[in-house]
């Protein structure tokens, strides 16, 4: 539906599954998505079906599929969540899944249809993304598009992780 130069960012669809579970339980992925879990198909099933019913003027989130612009192959996940419209602000996040797809521009497309997404759709002002400090693939592509450091939270994963447990 919004395409880039490598890229198109398209709704998610049950036929994504596959190609999702393909590479998502790997810990080179998961350590950077948080948490680094194992999902079962039936999680990741109900994810998929509550990710590509969002609405993101009611429900703050927008998630899609990054797909190959010429083939229309799955790649990963590109969202806008914490969608925040009385302050017209969200964060952003991208996933290049296959390791042998990194690396090649797919992210750095993805992110600035993405950006362009929220910007010019969404009406946002505001665009924030948060990266793990040893994900050296995300920092190279948000750097690149002009993102600036702004400071390092420490242990909210570790936290995240407790609160999920009480």
């Amino acid at each position: 539906m919004y395409t880039g130069n490598l890229v198109r960012l398209r709704a998610l669809e049950e036929l994504d599954l596959d190609s999702i579970l393909r590479f998502y339980n790997t810990l080179e992925l998961r350590k950077f998505l948080g948490p680094s879990i194992a999902r079962s198909k039936r999680y990741m099933e109900q994810w998929l079906q509550e990710a590509s019913t969002r609405n993101p003027w009611r429900d703050g989130h927008l998630v899609m599929a990054v797909a190959e612009k010429e083939t229309n192959d799955f790649l990963g996940i590109a969202r806008l969540k914490d969608i925040i419209l009385p302050h017209n602000r969200a964060e952003v996040g991208i996933s290049i899944h296959d390791p042998e797809k990194r690396g090649k521009g797919y992210g750095t497309d993805a992110m600035l249809v993405l950006l362009g997404v929220g910007f010019n759709i969404l009406g946002l002002h505001s665009i924030y993304l948060d990266t793990m400090e040893d994900n050296e693939w995300a920092i190279h592509v948000f750097e690149k598009i002009g993102f600036k450091h702004v400071g390092i939270l420490r242990e909210t994963e570790l936290l995240m992780e407790n609160e999920r447990a009480s």
